[in-house]
């Protein structure tokens, strides 16, 4: 052992010594070194009668203090005590504070071991209410790891209040960079959109603690059980672009993270199909909420981290859009006249007999009104098949089984024609095709079911998309002027 490292464990058998009713034996000892420093690990080998803490209740195997602060009952073990107390710095343990270290830890490790819901309630009560709170409301990992300081900073930010967290952006969106590349806090977002995401983030948390943030979007996703569940990345990447997103469940295994996401799920009690689940959502949108932008997305959906910012800025294209799509599958990327040659990116409007892929569509509040009053919604059975005979068949059992009812789509790009409406879709691809297996056997996502010019997420929307419309320049009608 270097020498060094020979001073560092004798200065923590001295430490260990100081907690007097403890016997030290070196076998207990592991240093493991770390980027940062020297980290001690105690294994399972206290035992109760080492435990001399007051708070310690032998008998429930309770920590008084933890489940005072975090208002349950927080369970230990000898070496949790044997943590607290090296994580609290040797105090005295008759004064333990509410805010140490070592108390701290105990509740955040027994509370994301069992629970991690009762875990982000309880850390939201011990912070109270402020922009340190919403920003862990809106990313969960921001207070989910007990060996960062992201607690001490929500807790700033709290007292801080909305204005002075204003004052000081450029700091805390500092922070929350820095933050994100040590315990990947923003998942899978590139370094490069890493600040101008954080930004976006504490942008939302201040508008929050306000209460004066405003739903002008609602944006519904349509989930169901899959063989690889994409809908969490898909719910993130919406989370990290500024969405709030609501979901809407086939009944099921779907494998949302009900932690972070149970608040804003509706799950169907019997099995809807994609067609009527679809229908549902949009139905909710429109009764429940008076957004003017309403957004149907499909689980396996990938978001580029500033599709809002992006889509803001150039809704609405004409007064007789139908929709605007964030996705852009391979064909429709091609001039209509050459297939073979790309037609120059843009948001470019598409002229199709129906539509492929529905992953990202954008509405107007009005037209998707207009949409869910039209016939077609309760008489589309589907795509006919190519044998009258076996398409009777099925229509008879899809009228008796309304929840095999697919083709989403294919009826919706066929309204829009009957509508006389137009469909816009951005290219490159704001939104990426994620899911190898379809949750209705139509296959994976190569070829037609994705993008050929997908937007790279390490780049800004804006240097990637001109506001071009198929070679011409994009215009922009204010909502009110959408004809209805």
């Amino acid at each position: 052992m270097k020498k060094g490292k020979e001073e560092q464990l004798k200065i923590k058998q001295e430490e260990v010594k100081l907690w007097k009713n403890i016997k030290y034996d070196e076998n207990i000892v592991n240093l493991n070194y770390m980027d940062r420093g020297t980290t001690v690990y105690y294994p399972d080998a206290m035992k109760w009668d080492n435990v001399i803490c007051p708070h310690a209740n032998k008998d429930e195997k309770t920590c008084s203090l933890a489940s005072k602060i975090a208002n349950q009952k927080i369970y230990i073990e000898p070496s949790t005590c044997m943590h607290c107390s090296m994580k609290s710095s040797f105090v005295n343990i008759q004064n333990t504070s509410d805010n140490s270290d070592g108390v701290q830890w105990v509740i955040n490790d027994y509370l994301t071991k069992t629970n991690k819901n009762a875990a982000y309630t309880a850390f939201r009560n011990m912070l109270g209410p402020g922009p340190g709170t919403e920003l862990h409301k809106i990313i969960p990992k921001f207070l989910e790891s007990e060996s960062c300081s992201c607690r001490d900073m929500a807790k700033k930010m709290n007292i801080w209040g909305p204005d002075k967290c204003e004052l000081h952006r450029e700091y805390l969106v500092d922070y929350l960079v820095t933050k994100g590349k040590d315990v990947k806090l923003f998942g899978w977002v590139p370094q490069k959109m890493m600040r101008e995401v954080a930004n976006r983030m504490l942008t939302m948390a201040i508008n929050r603690a306000k209460n004066n943030e405003t739903e002008d979007w609602f944006v519904a996703v349509t989930t169901a059980p899959r063989k690889d569940a994409t809908v969490n990345m898909c719910l993130e990447s919406l989370s990290l672009a500024g969405f709030r997103p609501y979901i809407f469940s086939e009944p099921g295994d779907t494998g949302i993270d009900l932690d972070t996401y149970g608040d804003r799920i509706i799950t169907h009690k019997e099995r809807q199909g994609v067609w009527r689940n679809w229908i549902y959502s949009a139905k909710y949108a429109i009764e429940n909420s008076s957004s003017e932008i309403i957004m149907t997305v499909q689980d396996d959906a990938l978001f580029h981290p500033d599709s809002k910012t992006f889509a803001e800025s150039i809704l609405w294209p004409s007064s007789d859009v139908g929709f605007v799509s964030l996705y852009t599958p391979k064909h429709y990327s091609f001039k209509h006249d050459d297939k073979t040659q790309l037609k120059p990116p843009g948001v470019n409007k598409i002229i199709t007999r129906s539509l492929w892929g529905s992953l990202a569509l954008i509405w107007p509040r009005d037209v998707l009104q207009e949409v869910l009053c039209d016939p077609m919604i309760n008489q589309w059975l589907g795509v006919p098949s190519r044998k009258k005979s076996l398409w009777n068949e099925k229509k008879e059992t899809r009228k008796k089984n309304p929840s095999q009812i697919q083709n989403s789509d294919t009826a919706i790009g066929k309204l829009m024609n009957k509508m006389k409406r137009s469909m816009y879709f951005v290219d490159p691809s704001a939104v990426t095709h994620i899911a190898e297996n379809s949750a209705i056997g139509h296959g994976d996502n190569k070829g037609r079911r994705n993008c050929i010019r997908c937007a790279k997420f390490s780049q800004p929307l804006h240097t990637q998309v001109p506001l071009m419309n198929n070679e011409q320049e994009l215009i922009k009608v204010d909502y009110k002027n959408i004809e209805i």
